[in-house]
Protein backbone atom coordinates (compact mmCIF):
# COMPACT_ATOMS: atom_id res chain seq x y z
CA UNK A 1 0.00 0.00 0.00
CA UNK A 2 1.62 3.48 -0.54
CA UNK A 3 1.95 5.59 1.81
CA UNK A 4 2.09 9.87 2.05
CA UNK A 5 4.32 11.99 3.17
CA UNK A 6 3.07 13.90 6.80
CA UNK A 7 3.45 16.99 4.59
CA UNK A 8 0.80 15.52 2.08
CA UNK A 9 -1.47 13.98 4.71
CA UNK A 10 -1.47 17.38 6.99
CA UNK A 11 -2.35 19.69 4.12
CA UNK A 12 -5.02 17.11 2.72
CA UNK A 13 -6.89 17.64 6.50
CA UNK A 14 -6.40 21.19 5.87
CA UNK A 15 -7.88 21.10 2.47
CA UNK A 16 -10.69 18.45 3.47
CA UNK A 17 -11.36 21.02 6.49
CA UNK A 18 -11.78 24.18 4.18
CA UNK A 19 -14.60 22.18 1.97
CA UNK A 20 -15.90 21.11 5.32
CA UNK A 21 -16.29 25.25 6.37
CA UNK A 22 -17.87 25.69 2.67
CA UNK A 23 -14.93 27.23 0.85
CA UNK A 24 -14.75 26.37 -3.04
CA UNK A 25 -12.65 28.27 -4.54
CA UNK A 26 -8.40 27.55 -4.15
CA UNK A 27 -6.09 30.14 -6.04
CA UNK A 28 -2.54 28.51 -6.13
CA UNK A 29 0.70 30.64 -7.52
CA UNK A 30 3.37 28.38 -8.76
CA UNK A 31 6.03 27.05 -5.96
CA UNK A 32 8.10 24.68 -4.90
CA UNK A 33 7.24 25.04 -0.87
CA UNK A 34 4.17 24.87 -1.37
CA UNK A 35 4.03 21.62 -3.39
CA UNK A 36 1.82 19.64 -0.79
CA UNK A 37 -0.65 22.30 -0.03
CA UNK A 38 -0.96 22.17 -4.24
CA UNK A 39 -0.86 18.62 -4.76
CA UNK A 40 -3.65 18.16 -1.87
CA UNK A 41 -6.17 20.71 -3.37
CA UNK A 42 -5.09 19.03 -7.07
CA UNK A 43 -6.31 15.52 -6.60
CA UNK A 44 -9.64 16.61 -3.97
CA UNK A 45 -12.34 17.02 -6.75
CA UNK A 46 -14.66 18.85 -4.82
CA UNK A 47 -11.97 21.88 -5.10
CA UNK A 48 -12.71 24.48 -7.88
CA UNK A 49 -8.74 25.37 -8.93
CA UNK A 50 -8.07 28.74 -10.46
CA UNK A 51 -3.64 29.59 -11.10
CA UNK A 52 -2.41 33.06 -11.07
CA UNK A 53 1.79 33.35 -11.87
CA UNK A 54 0.73 36.78 -9.92
CA UNK A 55 0.23 36.34 -5.90
CA UNK A 56 -0.71 40.36 -6.28
CA UNK A 57 -3.27 39.68 -8.60
CA UNK A 58 -4.30 35.79 -7.64
CA UNK A 59 -5.11 37.79 -3.87
CA UNK A 60 -7.37 40.11 -5.73
CA UNK A 61 -9.04 37.50 -7.60
CA UNK A 62 -9.45 35.86 -4.22
CA UNK A 63 -10.65 39.37 -2.71
CA UNK A 64 -13.36 39.35 -5.62
CA UNK A 65 -14.67 36.24 -4.91
CA UNK A 66 -15.19 36.74 -1.39
CA UNK A 67 -16.86 39.75 -2.12
CA UNK A 68 -19.02 38.26 -4.39
CA UNK A 69 -20.25 35.47 -2.45
CA UNK A 70 -19.14 36.56 1.39
CA UNK A 71 -17.28 32.89 1.39
CA UNK A 72 -13.53 32.67 1.51
CA UNK A 73 -11.52 31.86 -1.56
CA UNK A 74 -8.01 30.10 -0.39
CA UNK A 75 -5.10 31.30 -1.23
CA UNK A 76 -2.20 28.90 -1.70
CA UNK A 77 1.78 30.11 -2.56
CA UNK A 78 5.06 29.61 -1.61
CA UNK A 79 7.66 30.96 0.86
CA UNK A 80 9.39 34.56 0.60
CA UNK A 81 8.46 37.56 -0.82
CA UNK A 82 5.42 35.48 -2.83
CA UNK A 83 3.69 35.57 0.38
CA UNK A 84 4.24 39.64 0.88
CA UNK A 85 2.47 39.99 -2.25
CA UNK A 86 -0.77 38.80 -1.09
CA UNK A 87 -0.17 42.48 1.51
CA UNK A 88 -2.72 44.58 -0.62
CA UNK A 89 -5.15 42.46 -1.00
CA UNK A 90 -5.25 40.96 2.69
CA UNK A 91 -5.11 45.09 3.58
CA UNK A 92 -7.81 45.42 1.34
CA UNK A 93 -10.16 42.21 2.66
CA UNK A 94 -9.86 43.83 6.00
CA UNK A 95 -10.84 47.15 5.48
CA UNK A 96 -13.78 46.08 3.25
CA UNK A 97 -15.35 42.85 5.64
CA UNK A 98 -14.42 40.41 2.75
CA UNK A 99 -13.57 37.00 4.14
CA UNK A 100 -10.47 35.54 2.61
CA UNK A 101 -8.06 32.82 3.47
CA UNK A 102 -4.32 32.84 3.38
CA UNK A 103 -2.27 29.27 3.07
CA UNK A 104 1.38 30.61 3.31
CA UNK A 105 3.79 27.61 2.58
CA UNK A 106 6.64 28.72 5.15
CA UNK A 107 10.46 27.06 5.97
CA UNK A 108 10.65 25.20 9.13
CA UNK A 109 11.96 26.60 12.14
CA UNK A 110 15.64 25.60 11.34
CA UNK A 111 16.05 27.68 8.23
CA UNK A 112 14.83 30.94 9.11
CA UNK A 113 17.10 33.92 10.19
CA UNK A 114 19.94 31.69 9.13
CA UNK A 115 20.47 33.22 5.55
CA UNK A 116 18.27 30.11 3.89
CA UNK A 117 17.41 30.61 0.87
CA UNK A 118 13.31 32.19 0.04
CA UNK A 119 13.02 32.64 3.87
CA UNK A 120 12.05 35.62 5.46
CA UNK A 121 10.06 36.08 8.40
CA UNK A 122 6.00 35.68 7.74
CA UNK A 123 4.86 35.19 11.20
CA UNK A 124 2.73 37.65 11.45
CA UNK A 125 3.40 39.34 8.19
CA UNK A 126 0.69 40.76 7.60
CA UNK A 127 0.42 42.65 11.11
CA UNK A 128 -3.00 43.58 12.54
CA UNK A 129 -4.96 43.17 9.16
CA UNK A 130 -6.15 39.08 9.62
CA UNK A 131 -8.74 38.19 11.90
CA UNK A 132 -6.48 35.41 13.45
CA UNK A 133 -2.73 34.32 11.89
CA UNK A 134 -2.11 30.52 13.19
CA UNK A 135 1.34 29.73 12.37
CA UNK A 136 1.31 25.80 12.22
CA UNK A 137 4.49 23.47 12.98
CA UNK A 138 5.63 21.41 10.51
CA UNK A 139 3.96 17.80 9.95
CA UNK A 140 6.04 14.45 11.45
CA UNK A 141 5.15 11.53 12.12
CA UNK A 142 2.82 12.76 15.66
CA UNK A 143 0.95 15.06 13.78
CA UNK A 144 -2.79 13.99 14.43
CA UNK A 145 -5.60 14.84 12.75
CA UNK A 146 -7.35 16.06 15.89
CA UNK A 147 -4.63 18.33 17.21
CA UNK A 148 -4.04 20.26 13.77
CA UNK A 149 -8.55 20.29 13.11
CA UNK A 150 -8.43 21.70 16.68
CA UNK A 151 -5.64 24.74 15.61
CA UNK A 152 -7.56 25.44 12.79
CA UNK A 153 -10.92 25.46 14.21
CA UNK A 154 -9.79 28.33 16.60
CA UNK A 155 -8.77 30.30 13.53
CA UNK A 156 -10.73 29.89 10.42
CA UNK A 157 -14.63 30.49 11.85
CA UNK A 158 -12.99 34.12 12.44
CA UNK A 159 -12.64 34.87 8.86
CA UNK A 160 -16.79 35.02 8.56
CA UNK A 161 -17.24 35.83 12.29
CA UNK A 162 -18.65 38.91 13.09
CA UNK A 163 -16.57 41.00 11.86
CA UNK A 164 -15.67 38.87 8.50
CA UNK A 165 -12.02 39.37 6.84
CA UNK A 166 -8.82 37.44 6.48
CA UNK A 167 -7.34 34.90 8.20
CA UNK A 168 -3.87 33.48 7.42
CA UNK A 169 -2.23 30.48 8.10
CA UNK A 170 1.13 29.52 7.89
CA UNK A 171 2.41 26.32 6.98
CA UNK A 172 5.88 25.23 7.70
CA UNK A 173 6.72 22.19 5.67
CA UNK A 174 10.57 20.30 5.68
CA UNK A 175 11.66 18.48 2.83
CA UNK A 176 11.15 15.87 1.28
CA UNK A 177 7.80 17.05 0.01
CA UNK A 178 5.62 14.35 -1.32
CA UNK A 179 8.19 11.45 -0.71
CA UNK A 180 6.62 7.94 0.31
CA UNK A 181 6.63 8.01 4.45
CA UNK A 182 4.60 5.58 7.54
CA UNK A 183 1.02 7.16 7.61
CA UNK A 184 -0.29 8.46 10.63
CA UNK A 185 -1.80 5.84 11.81
CA UNK A 186 -4.84 7.50 13.93
CA UNK A 187 -7.61 7.94 11.68
CA UNK A 188 -10.67 9.84 12.35
CA UNK A 189 -13.87 10.70 10.44
CA UNK A 190 -13.64 13.88 8.92
CA UNK A 191 -16.54 16.18 11.35
CA UNK A 192 -19.62 17.58 9.66
CA UNK A 193 -18.45 21.34 10.17
CA UNK A 194 -21.59 23.86 8.89
CA UNK A 195 -19.80 27.14 7.55
CA UNK A 196 -19.16 29.00 10.58
CA UNK A 197 -20.94 32.31 9.03
CA UNK A 198 -24.24 30.11 9.79
CA UNK A 199 -23.46 29.37 13.22
CA UNK A 200 -22.22 32.76 14.81
CA UNK A 201 -24.58 34.92 16.50
CA UNK A 202 -26.34 37.34 13.63
CA UNK A 203 -25.92 40.86 14.58
CA UNK A 204 -30.03 41.30 15.18
CA UNK A 205 -29.24 38.90 18.43
CA UNK A 206 -26.59 41.53 20.00
CA UNK A 207 -28.08 42.95 22.75
CA UNK A 208 -28.79 47.01 22.97
CA UNK A 209 -28.96 49.56 25.58
CA UNK A 210 -32.78 50.16 26.06
CA UNK A 211 -31.64 53.40 27.08
CA UNK A 212 -29.73 54.20 24.28
CA UNK A 213 -32.88 52.86 21.64
CA UNK A 214 -35.16 55.05 24.01
CA UNK A 215 -33.15 57.75 23.48
CA UNK A 216 -32.82 57.05 19.36
CA UNK A 217 -36.48 57.01 19.19
CA UNK A 218 -37.25 60.30 20.39
CA UNK A 219 -33.84 61.65 18.34
CA UNK A 220 -35.95 60.38 15.21
CA UNK A 221 -39.42 61.56 16.49
CA UNK A 222 -38.33 65.28 17.24
CA UNK A 223 -36.15 65.47 14.32
CA UNK A 224 -37.18 68.51 11.73
CA UNK A 225 -34.68 67.48 8.84
CA UNK A 226 -33.76 63.95 9.37
CA UNK A 227 -31.78 62.20 6.94
CA UNK A 228 -30.88 58.90 5.89
CA UNK A 229 -27.24 57.74 4.35
CA UNK A 230 -26.83 54.48 3.21
CA UNK A 231 -23.26 53.18 2.58
CA UNK A 232 -21.50 50.21 1.25
CA UNK A 233 -21.95 46.54 2.35
CA UNK A 234 -25.55 46.23 2.52
CA UNK A 235 -28.04 43.46 0.35
CA UNK A 236 -31.10 44.30 -1.47
CA UNK A 237 -33.05 43.24 1.39
CA UNK A 238 -32.03 44.94 3.75
CA UNK A 239 -31.81 48.54 1.40
CA UNK A 240 -35.49 47.98 1.00
CA UNK A 241 -36.19 47.54 4.68
CA UNK A 242 -34.33 50.81 5.04
CA UNK A 243 -36.40 52.33 2.11
CA UNK A 244 -39.59 51.75 3.56
CA UNK A 245 -38.46 53.03 6.88
CA UNK A 246 -36.80 56.53 5.85
CA UNK A 247 -40.28 56.77 3.78
CA UNK A 248 -42.62 56.38 6.64
CA UNK A 249 -39.98 58.64 8.83
CA UNK A 250 -39.96 61.69 5.69
CA UNK A 251 -36.36 61.43 5.88
CA UNK A 252 -34.63 61.83 2.08
CA UNK A 253 -32.12 59.03 1.37
CA UNK A 254 -28.57 59.37 0.40
CA UNK A 255 -27.06 56.51 -1.47
CA UNK A 256 -23.40 56.01 -2.10
CA UNK A 257 -22.45 54.37 -5.38
CA UNK A 258 -22.45 50.84 -4.22
CA UNK A 259 -26.04 50.55 -2.91
CA UNK A 260 -28.22 49.95 -5.24
CA UNK A 261 -30.92 52.16 -4.11
CA UNK A 262 -28.51 54.85 -5.96
CA UNK A 263 -29.65 53.65 -9.21
CA UNK A 264 -33.47 53.36 -8.61
CA UNK A 265 -36.40 56.24 -8.64
CA UNK A 266 -37.98 56.99 -5.71
CA UNK A 267 -39.77 60.01 -3.50
CA UNK A 268 -37.45 59.68 -0.92
CA UNK A 269 -34.32 58.84 -2.84
CA UNK A 270 -31.71 61.19 -3.83
CA UNK A 271 -30.00 59.82 -6.58
CA UNK A 272 -27.26 63.17 -7.00
CA UNK A 273 -27.08 64.50 -3.72
CA UNK A 274 -23.36 64.57 -4.01
CA UNK A 275 -24.22 67.19 -7.03
CA UNK A 276 -26.83 68.97 -4.90
CA UNK A 277 -24.12 69.54 -2.50
CA UNK A 278 -23.09 72.54 -5.20
CA UNK A 279 -26.38 74.23 -4.20
CA UNK A 280 -25.26 77.44 -1.87
CA UNK A 281 -28.68 77.73 -0.35
CA UNK A 282 -28.89 74.13 0.87
CA UNK A 283 -25.23 73.92 2.76
CA UNK A 284 -26.93 76.62 5.50
CA UNK A 285 -29.43 74.76 6.34
CA UNK A 286 -28.06 71.32 7.65
CA UNK A 287 -29.92 68.18 8.93
CA UNK A 288 -30.49 67.81 12.96
CA UNK A 289 -30.33 64.22 12.79
CA UNK A 290 -28.19 61.57 10.62
CA UNK A 291 -28.82 57.99 10.44
CA UNK A 292 -26.00 56.10 8.70
CA UNK A 293 -26.82 52.33 8.07
CA UNK A 294 -23.93 50.64 6.52
CA UNK A 295 -20.48 51.21 5.44
CA UNK A 296 -18.43 54.38 4.75
CA UNK A 297 -19.68 56.57 1.40
CA UNK A 298 -17.44 57.88 -0.91
CA UNK A 299 -18.57 61.28 -1.13
CA UNK A 300 -15.99 63.93 0.31
CA UNK A 301 -18.47 66.79 -0.45
CA UNK A 302 -20.97 64.86 2.13
CA UNK A 303 -18.42 64.24 4.39
CA UNK A 304 -17.46 68.07 4.85
CA UNK A 305 -21.10 68.78 4.71
CA UNK A 306 -21.64 66.73 7.81
CA UNK A 307 -18.47 68.11 9.27
CA UNK A 308 -20.72 70.17 12.32
CA UNK A 309 -21.20 68.83 15.95
CA UNK A 310 -24.75 69.79 16.58
CA UNK A 311 -26.02 67.33 13.79
CA UNK A 312 -26.68 63.92 16.06
CA UNK A 313 -25.41 60.97 14.33
CA UNK A 314 -26.23 57.61 14.71
CA UNK A 315 -24.29 54.56 12.90
CA UNK A 316 -26.05 51.40 12.09
CA UNK A 317 -23.90 48.74 10.85
CA UNK A 318 -23.91 44.75 11.39
CA UNK A 319 -19.72 45.02 12.06
CA UNK A 320 -18.23 46.65 14.95
CA UNK A 321 -15.12 48.51 13.02
CA UNK A 322 -15.52 52.53 13.63
CA UNK A 323 -16.43 54.65 11.17
CA UNK A 324 -16.31 58.59 12.69
CA UNK A 325 -13.98 60.14 10.36
CA UNK A 326 -15.49 63.48 11.36
CA UNK A 327 -15.36 62.26 14.55
CA UNK A 328 -19.07 63.27 15.35
CA UNK A 329 -20.81 60.19 15.64
CA UNK A 330 -23.01 59.67 18.54
CA UNK A 331 -24.20 56.33 18.62
CA UNK A 332 -22.65 53.06 16.91
CA UNK A 333 -25.29 50.35 17.18
CA UNK A 334 -23.48 46.92 16.10
CA UNK A 335 -26.21 45.49 14.54
CA UNK A 336 -28.75 44.42 11.37
CA UNK A 337 -31.18 47.17 9.62
CA UNK A 338 -33.70 44.84 9.86
CA UNK A 339 -33.99 45.07 13.56
CA UNK A 340 -33.19 48.64 14.07
CA UNK A 341 -36.35 49.53 11.57
CA UNK A 342 -38.10 47.21 13.81
CA UNK A 343 -37.15 48.64 17.08
CA UNK A 344 -37.33 52.47 15.92
CA UNK A 345 -40.57 53.53 15.00
CA UNK A 346 -40.37 55.65 11.88
CA UNK A 347 -44.06 57.45 11.92
CA UNK A 348 -42.80 60.95 12.50
CA UNK A 349 -45.44 63.93 13.61
CA UNK A 350 -42.78 66.70 13.14
CA UNK A 351 -43.22 68.67 10.42
CA UNK A 352 -39.97 67.68 8.15
CA UNK A 353 -41.81 68.14 4.71
CA UNK A 354 -39.90 71.46 3.66
CA UNK A 355 -37.07 69.77 4.13
CA UNK A 356 -37.70 66.72 2.36
CA UNK A 357 -39.32 68.54 -0.56
CA UNK A 358 -36.26 71.21 -0.74
CA UNK A 359 -34.34 67.60 -1.79
CA UNK A 360 -37.06 66.43 -3.92
CA UNK A 361 -36.93 70.11 -5.66
CA UNK A 362 -33.09 69.62 -6.74
CA UNK A 363 -33.19 65.86 -7.89
CA UNK A 364 -36.33 66.94 -9.64
CA UNK A 365 -33.58 69.43 -11.19
CA UNK A 366 -30.62 67.43 -11.81
CA UNK A 367 -31.98 64.31 -13.04
CA UNK A 368 -33.35 65.64 -16.40
CA UNK A 369 -30.53 68.08 -16.42
CA UNK A 370 -27.76 65.20 -16.34
CA UNK A 371 -29.40 63.18 -19.21
CA UNK A 372 -29.88 66.08 -21.39
CA UNK A 373 -26.39 67.43 -21.00
CA UNK A 374 -24.73 64.43 -22.53
CA UNK A 375 -26.95 63.98 -24.78
CA UNK A 376 -25.70 67.42 -26.40
CA UNK A 377 -22.78 66.11 -28.10
CA UNK A 378 -20.68 62.64 -28.80
CA UNK A 379 -17.40 64.51 -27.41
CA UNK A 380 -15.33 61.93 -24.94
CA UNK A 381 -14.76 62.80 -20.89
CA UNK A 382 -14.54 61.14 -18.24
CA UNK A 383 -18.12 62.44 -16.86
CA UNK A 384 -19.90 61.63 -20.38
CA UNK A 385 -18.15 58.18 -20.28
CA UNK A 386 -19.88 56.86 -16.88
CA UNK A 387 -23.32 58.77 -17.68
CA UNK A 388 -23.74 57.12 -21.09
CA UNK A 389 -21.98 53.46 -19.64
CA UNK A 390 -24.99 53.77 -16.55
CA UNK A 391 -27.64 54.02 -19.56
CA UNK A 392 -26.05 50.77 -21.57
CA UNK A 393 -25.01 48.62 -18.78
CA UNK A 394 -27.28 45.08 -19.30
CA UNK A 395 -29.26 43.69 -16.22
CA UNK A 396 -27.40 40.30 -16.31
CA UNK A 397 -23.79 42.56 -15.48
CA UNK A 398 -22.12 43.58 -12.31
CA UNK A 399 -20.40 46.67 -12.58
CA UNK A 400 -16.79 47.44 -10.36
CA UNK A 401 -15.61 50.67 -10.02
CA UNK A 402 -11.80 51.57 -10.15
CA UNK A 403 -10.82 54.55 -7.99
CA UNK A 404 -9.54 57.97 -8.50
CA UNK A 405 -12.52 59.20 -10.72
CA UNK A 406 -13.82 56.31 -12.08
CA UNK A 407 -16.50 56.01 -9.12
CA UNK A 408 -16.92 59.97 -8.18
CA UNK A 409 -17.63 60.19 -11.54
CA UNK A 410 -20.02 57.41 -11.87
CA UNK A 411 -21.67 58.52 -8.45
CA UNK A 412 -22.22 61.97 -10.17
CA UNK A 413 -23.28 61.63 -13.53
CA UNK A 414 -24.74 57.87 -13.60
CA UNK A 415 -28.55 57.94 -15.03
CA UNK A 416 -31.14 57.64 -11.95
CA UNK A 417 -32.30 54.33 -12.92
CA UNK A 418 -29.34 51.94 -13.75
CA UNK A 419 -29.84 48.26 -14.95
CA UNK A 420 -26.41 46.76 -13.56
CA UNK A 421 -26.73 43.76 -11.33
CA UNK A 422 -25.17 45.29 -8.69
CA UNK A 423 -22.07 47.81 -8.68
CA UNK A 424 -19.26 47.47 -6.67
CA UNK A 425 -15.69 49.30 -5.89
CA UNK A 426 -12.27 48.00 -3.81
CA UNK A 427 -12.97 50.80 -1.42
CA UNK A 428 -11.25 49.60 1.86
CA UNK A 429 -8.43 51.15 1.36
CA UNK A 430 -9.03 52.79 -2.14
CA UNK A 431 -6.27 51.77 -4.21
CA UNK A 432 -5.51 51.31 -7.94
CA UNK A 433 -4.15 47.78 -7.38
CA UNK A 434 -5.79 44.83 -7.87
CA UNK A 435 -8.70 45.89 -10.71
CA UNK A 436 -8.87 43.79 -12.82
CA UNK A 437 -8.22 40.07 -10.90
CA UNK A 438 -10.90 41.22 -8.31
CA UNK A 439 -13.44 41.69 -11.70
CA UNK A 440 -12.46 38.37 -12.65
CA UNK A 441 -13.11 37.08 -8.77
CA UNK A 442 -16.51 39.25 -8.88
CA UNK A 443 -17.21 37.49 -12.34
CA UNK A 444 -16.41 33.51 -11.00
CA UNK A 445 -18.40 34.40 -7.48
CA UNK A 446 -21.32 35.36 -8.83
CA UNK A 447 -21.35 33.76 -11.89
CA UNK A 448 -22.23 36.53 -14.42
CA UNK A 449 -20.11 38.93 -16.60
CA UNK A 450 -18.66 41.54 -15.08
CA UNK A 451 -18.20 45.16 -16.95
CA UNK A 452 -15.61 47.10 -14.96
CA UNK A 453 -14.46 50.93 -15.11
CA UNK A 454 -10.76 52.17 -14.40
CA UNK A 455 -8.31 54.34 -15.58
CA UNK A 456 -5.05 53.58 -17.38
CA UNK A 457 -2.62 53.74 -14.39
CA UNK A 458 -5.07 51.04 -12.34
CA UNK A 459 -5.12 49.18 -15.68
CA UNK A 460 -1.12 49.56 -15.91
CA UNK A 461 -0.81 48.66 -12.45
CA UNK A 462 -2.91 44.88 -12.81
CA UNK A 463 -1.97 44.44 -16.30
CA UNK A 464 -0.58 41.03 -15.49
CA UNK A 465 -4.09 39.70 -14.65
CA UNK A 466 -5.04 39.99 -18.07
CA UNK A 467 -3.72 36.87 -18.47
CA UNK A 468 -7.00 35.93 -15.77
CA UNK A 469 -9.45 36.52 -18.63
CA UNK A 470 -8.53 33.37 -20.78
CA UNK A 471 -9.18 31.05 -17.95
CA UNK A 472 -12.34 32.81 -16.76
CA UNK A 473 -15.82 31.17 -17.37
CA UNK A 474 -17.71 34.60 -17.53
CA UNK A 475 -16.56 37.89 -19.82
CA UNK A 476 -14.87 40.51 -18.65
CA UNK A 477 -15.52 43.70 -20.62
CA UNK A 478 -13.08 46.20 -19.27
CA UNK A 479 -13.02 49.94 -20.59
CA UNK A 480 -9.69 51.68 -20.00
CA UNK A 481 -10.35 55.57 -19.33
CA UNK A 482 -6.64 56.29 -20.87
CA UNK A 483 -5.99 60.25 -20.04
CA UNK A 484 -2.46 59.34 -20.23
CA UNK A 485 -1.15 60.31 -16.54
CA UNK A 486 -3.06 60.47 -13.34
CA UNK A 487 -5.85 62.39 -13.80
CA UNK A 488 -7.62 63.30 -10.74
CA UNK A 489 -4.71 65.22 -9.68
CA UNK A 490 -5.70 67.88 -11.65
CA UNK A 491 -8.63 68.22 -8.38
CA UNK A 492 -6.31 69.06 -5.68
CA UNK A 493 -4.38 71.29 -4.32
CA UNK A 494 -0.99 70.09 -5.58
CA UNK A 495 -1.64 71.22 -9.29
CA UNK A 496 -0.56 74.39 -8.45
CA UNK A 497 2.69 73.70 -7.71
CA UNK A 498 4.16 73.39 -10.87
CA UNK A 499 7.76 72.77 -10.58
CA UNK A 500 6.64 69.03 -9.34
CA UNK A 501 3.27 68.68 -10.42
CA UNK A 502 3.53 66.69 -13.46
CA UNK A 503 6.62 64.68 -13.35
CA UNK A 504 5.76 63.46 -9.92
CA UNK A 505 1.77 63.13 -10.01
CA UNK A 506 0.57 63.54 -13.17
CA UNK A 507 3.17 61.06 -14.47
CA UNK A 508 2.45 61.07 -18.03
CA UNK A 509 3.27 58.48 -20.35
CA UNK A 510 2.67 57.55 -24.25
CA UNK A 511 0.89 54.16 -23.84
CA UNK A 512 -1.65 52.90 -25.40
CA UNK A 513 -3.17 49.50 -24.66
CA UNK A 514 -3.76 47.32 -28.33
CA UNK A 515 -0.60 45.38 -27.97
CA UNK A 516 -1.40 44.27 -24.23
CA UNK A 517 -4.24 42.75 -25.76
CA UNK A 518 -2.56 41.25 -28.59
CA UNK A 519 -0.64 40.04 -25.76
CA UNK A 520 -3.23 38.27 -23.83
CA UNK A 521 -5.07 37.44 -26.70
CA UNK A 522 -7.78 39.51 -26.27
CA UNK A 523 -10.63 41.50 -28.13
CA UNK A 524 -9.72 45.15 -28.09
CA UNK A 525 -11.26 48.22 -29.76
CA UNK A 526 -10.52 52.09 -29.38
CA UNK A 527 -13.86 54.20 -29.94
CA UNK A 528 -13.03 57.43 -31.19
CA UNK A 529 -16.49 59.08 -29.26
CA UNK A 530 -19.30 58.30 -27.47
CA UNK A 531 -21.66 56.86 -30.06
CA UNK A 532 -18.96 54.65 -31.62
CA UNK A 533 -18.30 53.71 -28.10
CA UNK A 534 -22.06 52.95 -27.52
CA UNK A 535 -21.91 50.31 -30.68
CA UNK A 536 -18.32 48.43 -29.38
CA UNK A 537 -19.69 48.33 -25.32
CA UNK A 538 -23.22 46.92 -26.84
CA UNK A 539 -21.34 44.52 -29.47
CA UNK A 540 -18.31 43.26 -26.42
CA UNK A 541 -21.40 42.75 -23.97
CA UNK A 542 -23.36 40.43 -26.57
CA UNK A 543 -20.46 38.68 -27.77
CA UNK A 544 -19.89 36.04 -25.13
CA UNK A 545 -16.11 36.74 -24.33
CA UNK A 546 -13.69 39.34 -22.89
CA UNK A 547 -13.03 42.83 -23.93
CA UNK A 548 -10.68 45.51 -23.81
CA UNK A 549 -12.25 48.69 -25.01
CA UNK A 550 -9.98 51.69 -24.73
CA UNK A 551 -11.24 55.45 -24.73
CA UNK A 552 -8.50 57.88 -24.94
CA UNK A 553 -9.47 61.33 -22.99
CA UNK A 554 -7.43 64.30 -22.42
CA UNK A 555 -6.58 65.27 -18.24
CA UNK A 556 -7.01 69.20 -19.00
CA UNK A 557 -10.22 68.58 -20.91
CA UNK A 558 -11.78 66.29 -18.35
CA UNK A 559 -10.43 69.29 -15.39
CA UNK A 560 -12.28 71.94 -17.40
CA UNK A 561 -15.43 70.09 -18.04
CA UNK A 562 -15.71 69.44 -14.02
CA UNK A 563 -15.41 73.36 -13.27
CA UNK A 564 -17.88 74.14 -16.58
CA UNK A 565 -20.59 71.51 -15.19
CA UNK A 566 -20.44 72.69 -11.68
CA UNK A 567 -20.90 75.94 -12.03
CA UNK A 568 -23.63 75.15 -14.48
CA UNK A 569 -25.24 73.12 -11.54
CA UNK A 570 -24.85 75.83 -9.20
CA UNK A 571 -26.61 78.03 -11.21
CA UNK A 572 -29.55 75.95 -12.43
CA UNK A 573 -29.95 75.27 -8.27
CA UNK A 574 -29.77 78.88 -7.42
CA UNK A 575 -33.21 79.52 -9.79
Amino acid sequence: MKTVSANLQASEWIVEYLLAQGVRHFIISPGSRSTPLTVAVARNQLAKTHTHFDERGAGFLALGIGKATQIPAALICTSGSAVANYFPAVVEASMDNIPLIVLSADRPPELIDVGANQAIFQENIFGIYPRSFLNLDPPGPDTTQRDLLTQLDQAIPLTNGLRPGPVHVNCQFREPFLCDAPTVDEQIEYPAIQPSHEQDPAPADLEIDPKIMRQIDRWVHEAKRGLVIVGRGLGEDQEALILSWATQAGFPIFPDVQSSLRYEIHANIVNHFDLGLLAKTILDEKPDLVVHFGGAFTSKRLLNFLDDGQIKYISIKPTPERIDPNHQVDHSLVTSAQRFCASVSPDHSGGITDWLKAWQGIEGKLSPFISARFQQNSILNDPAISNRLSSLIPAQHALLLGNSMAIRDMEMFAESKVDAQRVLGNRGTSGIDGLLATAVGIGTGDGCPVTVLVGDLAFLHDLNSLALLGSSQYPVIIIVLNNFGGGIFSFLPIKDEQDVFEPFFETPHAIKFKAAAKLFSVSYTNPIDLNQFSKAYQQATTSGSSWIIELNTRRETNHTFHLEIFEEIRNLLAD
